[in-house]
């Protein structure tokens, strides 16, 4: 099912905000994008997603908003302490360092690292990212929480017609063969002559047909899915989704099998059916 958790905290260095957007999808797919300094976090997040997620295209976006003041702070701070380094060395070299050592001189010698790497603040980071990625994902998941009990009302409420169309075909179960069998006592009367080989022909023409309109075996398995069904929609499990639709294509065959006996009966139970499988498509 689709949710959205987004979750922020301001830190000595910065801003963190963290979004998770899902979508449906069968299995887990997570997609993490991330500023390239954060990139050593990568394993991390998707551990942590996978931890409380078990299915659906998952897409974390993660933005740090370092303060310009901070910024302009750390770039001083580097620029004079390469000052003082240079210094000593054009000195113990013998050069004029306030002709040597200038201010384009001295960017020209800036290396490109982060203030994350410049100051250390690896294990903060980390630690922040940890707290503001769980309060994002609590998020997503209590939405998914409520679009699931939206749908778990739905697919009790078609099940519920599911049932009540099952216990109309029980009720008229027998109507084909008690119209099979007034035709048949009908068309054995209209006979004058019954020979052996055609005893033999009607007797083995009823069996075949009382068998073939006998739908007490489906009847019987779609009532024992339906039961486990109820039973999985009251669990507390977190995965069921899978288990859900296996029942729902079981349930088709079955409902399919029973078209080809009965089909003016079984059209409504296979549309609802149809429906709640592609519902359960949201349910992880």
């Amino acid at each position: 099912m689709t949710a959205y958790g987004r979750a922020s905290e301001t830190l000595s260095f910065g801003k963190l905000v963290v979004e998770i957007l899902s979508v449906n999808r069968k299995a887990l797919d997570v997609s993490v994008y991330l500023p390239k300094d954060f990139l050593c976090f990568d394993v991390d997040i998707r551990k942590w997603v996978s931890s409380l997620v078990e299915r659906g295209q998952v897409t974390v976006r993660i933005c740090l908003t370092i303060e310009e003041e901070k910024r302009i702070q750390d770039l001083s701070s580097q620029l004079s302490d390469l000052q003082k380094e240079w210094n000593a060395l054009a000195k113990k070299l013998s050069f004029n360092p306030q002709e040597s050592v200038t201010l384009p001189f001295l960017i020209s010698q800036l290396h490109e690292t982060s203030l994350l790497e410049s100051k250390g603040y690896e294990a903060e980071l980390k630690e922040a990212l940890s707290q503001v990625v769980h309060a994002a994902l609590h998020e997503l998941l209590e939405r998914k929480r409520f679009e699931g009990a939206i749908l778990l009302r739905d697919l009790q409420e078609r099940m519920r017609s599911v049932a009540r169309g099952i216990a109309d075909i029980e009720s008229k179960k027998e109507q084909p063969a008690e119209k099979y069998r007034e035709r048949l006592t009908q068309r054995l009367q209209e006979i004058k002559e019954m020979t052996p080989e055609l005893e033999d022909k009607v007797l083995r023409e009823v069996v075949f047909l009382a068998e073939r309109m006998d739908v007490t075996e489906e009847l019987v398995r779609l009532s024992a899915h339906q039961e486990q069904f109820y039973a999985l929609l009251q669990t507390k499990d977190k995965a069921i989704g899978r288990t859900l639709e296996f029942l729902i294509q079981e349930m088709l065959r079955e409902v399919n099998t029973l078209s080809a006996k009965l089909t003016s009966s079984v059209i409504f139970i296979k549309s609802e059916l149809e429906k709640m499988r592609e519902q359960i498509q949201n349910i992880e």
